[in-house]
């Protein structure tokens, strides 16, 4: 399908679904909600697993719905997202650059999920990373991450970013299916909906953060979700 010269996709490039232990969206009641919040697709990122997209890239054919595939791992200098990743990365040896080396190994793109979330223990440490290595070694910015609960941090995350002019994204981070769509990257100037065509428009810089944070209540759920499945212990 080829669509008009000026074409815009709304995505949420950061989704969890019950793969990853901790969320409590199954696939197919992600694909229902997407539907629902108008979005044209998201990307899935699962920790560390590539499941969820196998199942759901089958459970979505016909639908009309963009997946994109992604992970979001945990290295020893916090977490980043892979996009448009083949296949799973090991995380064995969760060296920082070993990491971002095995994304580009798999045709992906290195995102820094919700960067100055300083309630997050997993965050990224920015301070570690110089320009040199930002410039070599970071695609994207998450912006907007709806589970932030200080709005300072997203503000944060863009004075950053008008230094190093990263391309930008936007996600839910949802653990539940009400939170599906809070925040989202809109895309302009795509082609058609094929990977190939909305990286490039990533790498062109033609992505805007949008979206509002969610209701801090839904750090309560996931807590609970945790310690009912002993995650925390």
């Amino acid at each position: 399908m080829v669509f008009n010269k000026m074409t815009f996709l709304k995505l949420d490039m950061h989704l969890h679904t019950i793969y990853s232990g901790d969320s409590l969206i199954k696939p197919i009641d992600l694909l229902k909600r997407v539907k629902i919040k108008g979005l044209d697709g998201f990307a899935i990122t699962d920790h560390n697993t590539l499941k969820a997209y196998k199942i759901l890239k089958k459970k979505a054919r016909g639908k009309n719905i963009i997946i994109i595939p992604g992970m979001e791992i945990e290295t020893n200098i916090g977490e980043v997202i892979g996009l448009f990743i083949d296949n799973e990365i090991s995380v064995k040896d969760n060296d920082f650059f070993n990491i971002v080396e095995k994304i580009r190994e798999n045709n992906g793109l290195v995102v820094i999920p919700h960067p100055f979330d300083f309630l997050r223990n997993n965050h990224l440490k920015m301070n570690l990373l110089s320009d040199k290595i930002i410039k070599k070694h970071i695609d994207g910015i998450e912006i907007m991450n709806s589970r932030i609960i200080f709005k300072k941090c997203v503000n944060e995350a863009k004075k950053f970013n008008e230094k190093y002019e990263l391309f930008e994204t936007g996600g839910s981070d949802a653990h539940t299916v009400v939170e599906i769509g809070n925040g989202f990257t809109f895309i302009r100037d795509v082609s058609d909906k094929s990977h190939e065509s909305i990286r490039e428009c990533l790498l062109s810089k033609k992505s805007k953060s949008m979206g509002k944070l969610s209701s801090p209540l839904v750090h309560f759920i996931t807590v609970m979700n945790k310690i009912k499945k002993g995650l925390y212990f």
